[in-house]
């Protein structure tokens, strides 16, 4: 899952299954880029991470080469990634980081816009 900011405003949201085969991740990345930078005022992406793939510490985070995708794309574009949640079965409910989460509670006036992909 991936919401756009522009400074201190939420922009769309975007709900997408991770890729199923290694080697996808340049293609899958461009296709989550793709549609992030359809938010023109899009300057940085919060994201989360939701599989059952498990986070050790000190081993590299699933999907670490997705992220790595994902982020030159979004770079190429002048987003940057503010941060990434991860959330595991083991982990629960991810905290989210003290500059985002009150983006979040703080009601906006901008109506939010949501984005699926198959």
């Amino acid at each position: 899952m991936c919401i756009t900011l522009n400074e201190n405003s939420i922009g769309a949201t975007l709900r997408i299954d991770l890729p199923g085969q290694p080697g996808q991740e340049l293609s899958y990345a461009r296709t989550v880029g793709h549609y992030l930078t359809s938010d023109s005022t899009a300057t940085s992406v919060l994201f989360a991470v939701y599989t059952s793939e498990p986070c050790h510490h000190g081993a590299a985070k699933p999907y670490a080469a997705t992220i790595a995708a994902l982020t030159g794309v979004l770079a190429e574009q002048g987003i940057t990634i503010r941060d990434g949640l991860p959330y595991t079965p083991r982990n629960g409910t991810a905290a989210l980081p003290a500059q985002v989460g009150p983006l979040l509670r703080r009601p906006r006036a901008r109506r939010l816009t949501t984005l699926q992909a198959l």
